[in-house]
């Protein structure tokens, strides 16, 4: 059974009385403690928005949760949409190589990272924007965010039952790991290397499978039938910080709308609750 002595004071302070949301994240320990640190510490959750409805004529893409293949961790079906289609939740400006963290059923792992091809669209305000900081490698931050002990952390943090939800707060406050420069540029590396890899190997397979089914339907058709090719396109990313910072200075300021702040300011606020 598990126990756990808290006084009345930090029970109301937290506003949280169940027992895994006050007990120490357990994963995290398992690496060196000069190595961990919170998500804040290395990130900024960023809040630019902007209302697509402005625009009624103009086209956007726009990210939600299910745009996010929780397997991958990669953003495979964004929407494109005119800004009178826009749903009341298409507000979050997204910059290229921003980490977007699903805060809706947040243990899922609807990580992703913002290609270049969607720098200044809008994601849902269902995500949490964190922005690596200088010397930070969004694409290490995006597998520290992914690891077992970060979902637990989520976990902890998630409140509501049919559809547990974090905030942004929550997210500032989760605790990763966090190597040095060097080592978070060899993992990045390490980690797209071996996503490329899996792509070549899904695009083979699928390739062979349109090929069967073509052969078989040719023999019972009497016909020649050409295999369909799909095709995949190809976005892929810069990994280094060095390339990274280059994407960045070639690529457009965001398109923020300043009359909508105080929603932000609101967020701030729900946060700090």
């Amino acid at each position: 059974m598990k126990t756990l002595v808290k006084s009345l004071k930090e029970l109301k302070g937290a506003g949280r009385w169940d027992i895994d949301f006050h007990l120490p994240a357990e994963g995290i320990k398992s690496f060196p403690k000069d190595m961990r640190k919170r998500v804040d510490h290395v990130a900024d959750v960023v809040k630019d928005k902007r209302d697509p409805g402005k625009r009624p004529e103009e086209v956007f893409q726009y990210i939600d949760i299910a745009a996010v293949d929780v397997v991958t961790g990669t953003i495979s079906n964004p929407q494109d949409l005119e800004g009178s289609e826009a749903p009341s939740r298409a507000r979050k400006v997204v910059r290229a190589f921003d980490i977007l963290v699903s805060t809706c059923r947040p243990t899922r792992g609807a990580i992703a990272v913002v290609g270049s091809n969607l720098h200044d669209q809008i994601a849902s305000t269902a995500f949490s924007i964190i922005r690596a900081h200088e010397g930070v490698n969004p694409y290490y931050l995006q597998y520290a965010l992914r690891l077992p002990s970060t979902l637990e952390q989520f976990s902890k943090w998630s409140t509501g039952s049919s559809y547990p939800a974090i905030l942004d707060g929550d997210v500032a406050k989760t605790i990763i790991p966090v190597p040095e420069p060097e080592v978070q540029e060899e993992i990045a590396a390490k980690v797209m290397a071996s996503f490329r890899d899996r792509e070549k190997i899904i695009k083979t397979a699928n390739a062979r499978w349109a090929a069967t089914l073509a052969e078989i339907t040719s023999k019972l058709s009497g016909q020649v039938i050409e295999p369909y090719n799909e095709g995949v396109e190809d976005h892929t990313e810069v990994v280094s910080l060095k390339e990274i910072r280059k994407r960045l200075n070639e690529l457009p300021p965001l398109t923020i709308d300043s009359s909508i702040g105080s929603e932000a300011e609101m967020d701030d606020l729900l946060d700090a609750l």
